[in-house]
């Protein structure tokens, strides 16, 4: 008789089960499913033969599904990618927030006269000394950190600009006029002299190419470029997450008239809230894509150059990093951190980070960038700046909302009122809505709001006396209402009710009004000054000022992208809940992602 397991060898066997690997005790039978019983006889003479055509057969069919099954597999990540890319070419939020931004940052800057934003005629002068590679100065006098610089002349008249500031009832028009050959240079002075100089390098380099006016209006618009392009990118991360709703929704609500004030200057205070909106968003989506082979590469690339900016923009942005990643890190779960921190392309720009920080401590320490010449209140003790501070909680928050010109000017109290109210929202929102580490997140910038300052100003009464500004925490202030937002759509998974949509929507028209009211009200103190003899019709009939482009000019511009961005946002609030944000359709969807990790159930609504 022949051994059949010999055949069997010859023929190959069979992992998948159809075939036995051996026969029974005994040796009598070969057990092949579905064949007749004579046939599996082991005496049979053919059992051989129709062992082999049998297990040829289960190979040719497993081999034409496996293709197929190829095949299919491939199409469908063409076809995914394919998708994802299309959706993200679409639907994605970074060129329309670009663009949206940009123009109302540039009509800022036309709308505002040279040197009538904060300290801008010392960061100008600065800017124009780092671009003929004067990092610092020469210092003058001991009454604080006056530096002189050489620079241009007509670069030392914006500081000669300043005879309106603080003076509601004087217009631009007492300013000299910006001229002088850009080649003679002679002394200036700046109080900015021991910043980092990364910023001013950046943004200094038009007034290698012009002079007068025109330079310093390319100074803004370089800025408000820079500054645009980050909080683009903070919304073009956010629309990529898997529930994004709240999340654009009160992002866009951090957009005040301060920020966009503050935009269209030459200012670091915009390069530090901008960026810090930018990390926060772009790391919430690594972590959230941490599932992923692959990480995408924008996001890296753009939270490593944001993070090195911020690091080297002021002395304190240093402190609004390590508390914007820690609000981050606290929204990770274990594993997410694990994938991320693998990541090669993640630790090379983690590397690049730590450098720019350490540049960003040796200047720091080397040219003691943290000092400041005393101001009102210098002697006094710690708790006297903890109580003066507290006593101005609610005072310093107009910064993030609108303080124009050198503070003379608050934004109209309707204004303030409305923002005011969209801030508390939110934040009780948080408290009301939403649980897990999210929430702790969004917490730890809410705290971080209040607490910090106090705590900063009381370490310097002593020597520099009452300096805080409420504009100088905005850094915090955009990713925490960014943080209430992402909060938010971890808890409110249900569609937004009509009702809730329609009130949405009348928020949005009033935030609208309320930026154009501001601005023309800005515009106003400067084309004619504000007196009880002055009235709005002044300012069209007979103005002593107007910016470039004219008044109704900048105001059609700043009107008509408002309305845009309205239409925009009031189409994301109307839109179906649970539909694939911007490149989604990439997005890996598991188990996990769909109930949340274990661990993660235990505190947090994935």
């Amino acid at each position: 008789m022949p051994d059949l397991r010999a055949g069997h060898s010859r023929c190959g066997s069979d992992q998948g089960g159809l075939l036995t690997h051996a026969p029974p005790a005994g040796g009598r039978q070969l057990a092949v499913a579905g064949a007749p019983a004579s046939r599996q006889e082991t005496g049979h003479p053919g059992g051989h033969a129709f062992c082999c055509r049998i297990t040829h057969r289960v190979r040719s069919l497993r081999a034409l599904s496996a293709q197929d099954t190829k095949q299919q597999e491939a199409s469908s990540v063409i076809s995914a990618r394919i998708t994802g890319f299309r959706a993200a070419q679409g639907r994605s939020w970074f060129l329309p927030s670009f663009l949206v931004l940009l123009f109302l940052s540039w009509s800022w800057a036309f709308a505002s006269p040279i040197a009538a934003i904060p300290d801008e005629p010392a960061h100008v002068t600065k800017a124009a000394a780092v671009a003929r590679g004067q990092l610092g100065g020469t210092q003058v006098g001991t009454d604080g950190p006056l530096l002189a610089v050489d620079v241009p002349r007509y670069i030392r008249y914006v500081d000669a600009m300043t005879c309106f500031a603080r003076h509601l009832d004087k217009t631009p028009t007492c300013a000299p006029h910006l001229d002088g050959d850009p080649d003679d240079t002679v002394k200036a002075l700046t109080t900015a002299g021991l910043y980092n100089p990364i910023y001013y390098a950046i943004v200094g380099w038009p007034s290698l190419a012009a002079s007068g006016f025109p330079a310093v209006y390319v100074m803004r618009f370089v800025s408000a470029l820079l500054s645009s392009f980050f909080l683009a990118a903070a919304f073009g991360a956010v629309s990529q997450l898997r529930r994004n709703k709240w999340a654009l929704i009160t992002l866009s609500g951090a957009i005040t008239p301060m920020i966009l004030f503050l935009n269209g200057s030459v200012n670091p205070n915009s390069l530090e809230y901008a960026t810090t909106a930018a990390i926060s968003a772009n790391l919430l989506l690594l972590l959230r894509k941490s599932s992923l082979e692959r990480l995408p590469i924008l996001p890296i690339a753009i939270t490593t150059a944001a993070a090195a900016l911020l690091a080297n923009t002021k002395a304190l942005s240093l402190l609004w990093l390590l508390i914007i990643v820690l609000a981050v890190m606290l929204t990770a779960t274990g594993v997410q951190l694990k994938r991320l921190v693998k990541t090669p392309a993640v630790l090379a720009g983690a590397g690049v980070i730590a450098l720019a920080c350490a540049f960003a401590v040796r200047w720091i320490v080397r040219h003691d960038s943290l000092s400041s010449k005393p101001f009102e209140g210098a002697g006094l003790e710690p708790a006297d700046g903890v109580e003066i501070m507290l006593d101005k909680t609610f005072s310093h928050m107009l910064g993030w909302i609108g303080q124009f010109g050198w503070l003379e000017l608050d934004a109209p109290v309707g204004v303030l009122a409305f923002w005011m109210a969209i801030i508390f929202v939110a934040t009780f929102s948080v408290l009301l809505f939403t649980r897990g580490r999210s929430r702790l997140a969004a917490l730890l910038l809410a705290v971080s709001l209040i607490v910090l300052p106090i705590a900063l100003q009381a370490q310097v009464i002593s020597e520099q006396g009452i300096i805080w500004q409420g504009r100088y925490i905005l850094a915090l202030f955009v990713p925490f209402m960014l943080m209430a937002g992402f909060a938010l759509d971890r808890s409110l998974t249900g569609r937004i009710p009509t009702q809730g949509r329609r009130a949405l929507g009348a928020v949005v028209n009033i935030a609208v009004v309320a930026q154009i009211v501001t601005f023309v009200w800005v515009l106003r103190r400067y084309t004619t000054g504000l007196s009880l003899d002055v009235r709005w019709g002044d300012m069209l009939g007979a103005p002593e000022w107007q910016p470039p482009l004219g008044i109704v000019g900048v105001v059609i511009i700043f009107s008509a992208t408002l309305v845009i961005a309205a239409v925009l946002l009031k189409r994301h609030i109307n839109s179906p809940d649970g539909l694939p944000a911007a490149g989604n359709t990439t997005e890996p969807v598991s188990a996990e992602s769909v109930c949340g990790h274990p661990a993660d159930r235990m505190t947090d609504h994935a």
